[in-house]
């Protein structure tokens, strides 16, 4: 195998499938890059086994082949090619020893291994297809990753829910304290069964794939393939089943709370500094259309309160607490003038929402119990 290639292109390249590189493996061939080459195309891909990258580029062939060699040793040798009258790198393999020249008296060699060896990416051929533009992906994966659990124990919380069905296609995640559901438009879409998606895999293909880039993505039962034509990011995905979000959405509200969303963080942002480092609560009292914010902690014998006018609708004076991080975060995905906040009890879950027209995505909070600080 005999290629030159530009060294920004190569070095970004690199950088992309660097991701899928594990930073400790047992198994010593998943340590490395495979790299193929075919006519003016170089392939190179990664993979830890449960995620993988390829991403394919054209150069300058000179003879087709393939190798792997150790991507940490790759990958730091071009990233550290800093002199700017570094344009081309040119890497030439032969019995596995691969040669690397980018001037005339710079040079490195690394020996590398039989590309038969490395792990193959499992195909996703027949499985249901839907398209994204990579704006709408980012848009989905905005406001839903965040909730998304680290509890080992439930794995399916560790994802993110695709489904389509009624020409929507909408994403969830939920960790049991906090929920995020946005939603798009998109004829005929539909997935028979839906997908529980790593929230690595999405991370990915959105730091990869260009802002004007198209992303067809593809399940199985077993896996999800993200596909920009140049750059694909191949994942296995949790087990199912997703639990029944529906089922902890209230239908029907007794209280409606709604602020200036850049005043209400604004509020928030100024008593969280005395919320208990490890509760992170708020407590909200309504009483008429005054909301006061107020954090306590006992432990540095520390208050202080806050106030703002609100529109609210519900009966007497009301007391809810929560965490205010997640809160303060809610509140920052909205984007709108004026949030909603919707309740039945200090202790059933909460609806907050962007008020106004074109916003298709919503949170649910769980509350914190309320008792003396």
């Amino acid at each position: 195998m005999k290629f030159s290639i530009q060294k920004n292109i190569l070095q970004d390249i690199l950088t992309a499938a660097i991701s899928a590189v594990p930073n400790k493996s047992t198994i010593q061939i998943l340590n490395n890059f495979s790299l193929r080459l075919e006519g003016n195309f170089l392939e190179v891909s990664a993979t830890d086994l449960d995620l993988g990258i390829r991403v394919k580029v054209e150069v300058s062939g000179e003879r087709d082949g393939s190798v792997v060699i150790n991507a940490r040793k790759l990958f730091d040798l071009v990233k550290n090619l800093v002199d700017p009258s570094i344009t081309t790198v040119s890497i030439d393999v032969q019995d596995y020893l691969a040669k690397i020249r980018w001037s005339e008296r710079g040079q490195a060699s690394i020996t590398g291994f039989d590309a038969s060896d490395f792990p193959p990416f499992p195909e996703v051929e027949d499985g249901e297809t839907l398209s994204f533009a990579a704006s709408e992906l980012a848009f989905l994966a905005e406001k839903t990753v965040f909730a998304t659990s680290n509890d080992s124990t439930r794995l399916s919380l560790n994802g993110v829910y695709l489904e389509a069905k009624d020409n929507a296609v909408s994403m969830i995640a939920t960790d049991g304290h906090r929920l995020g559901k946005a939603s798009i438009d998109q004829e005929g879409a539909n997935l028979s069964n839906g997908a529980i998606i790593p929230r690595k895999a999405l991370q990915h293909i959105l730091h990869m794939a260009k802002s004007d880039a198209t992303i067809e993505v593809r399940t199985s039962a077993t896996h999800i393939l993200f596909d920009t034509g140049s750059m694909q990011v191949i994942s296995k995905l949790y087990e199912g089943p997703y639990p029944n979000y529906r089922a902890v959405i209230p239908q029907h509200f007794e209280r409606t709370v709604q602020a200036n969303t850049v005043e209400l963080q604004n509020k928030l942002r100024s008593v969280l500094p005395m919320a208990n480092t490890r509760t992170r609560k708020v407590r909200l009292q309504m009483d008429g259309n005054t909301m006061e914010l107020s954090a306590t902690d006992p432990d540095v014998g520390g208050t202080c309160t806050e106030a703002l006018a609100v529109t609210h609708q519900g009966e007497g004076q009301f007391s809810i607490g929560f965490n205010g991080q997640y809160l303060a975060e809610i509140l920052g995905m909205c984007k709108s003038e004026e949030v909603v906040m919707k309740m039945n009890n200090p202790i059933g879950a909460c609806i907050i929402e962007p008020v106004g027209d074109g916003f298709s995505f919503n949170f649910l909070l769980m509350p914190t119990h309320l008792v003396d600080d």
